[in-house]
This record gives structure tokens, sequence and C-alpha cells, in this order.
């Protein structure tokens, strides 16, 4: 026998809302730790501390804002009601 609907919708948002943490934690962390740690390589390879290492973290963080801009930009487009301009 299975649940009713409103326990079998409220255990799929859980676990959509779940995964969507999820991928928003790796969307934060990975660029970050990719570019902090390319910087540290770039900075001992050519002695330049921490000249490589500030870039790394000044560009993580913009692929990270560009990240979440894309994964939000759909929620937000369902709650004012609009569509993307790129989306012909």
């Amino acid at each position: 026998m299975s649940p009713p609907p409103s326990k079998q919708k409220n255990k799929a948002s859980f676990f959509y809302a779940l995964s969507l943490g999820t991928e928003l934690g790796f969307l934060i962390a990975i660029p970050l730790i990719i570019f902090l740690l390319l910087g540290l390589f770039l900075d001992k390879k050519f002695e330049t501390f921490p000249i490589f290492l500030i870039c790394g973290i000044l560009i993580g963080l913009g692929a990270t804002f560009v990240d979440v801009y894309y994964l939000v930009l759909p929620f937000l487009e369902k709650r004012s009601g609009k569509r993307s301009v790129d989306k012909q």
C-alpha cells in the first residue's frame, strides 16, 4: 500500500530541496577550490606569492557567482512569471 499523495509530494519536495542544496554547495566550493589551488601552484612555480593566489580566488568567486546565478535564475523567473531573454 502506498502512502497518501500529500506524503509522497512532501517526500519528493524534501529530496528536491536536498539535491538543490547539495548542488548549490558543490557549485560554491568546487570552483573556489580549483582556482585557489591553481593560484597556489602558479605562485610556487613563478615565485610570486600571493599574486596568483589572489587572482585565483577572485576568478573562483566570479565563476561561483555565475554558476549560482544560472542555478537560481529559473526560480526567479518562475516567481516573477517572466521568461529568460536568451531563451527564444
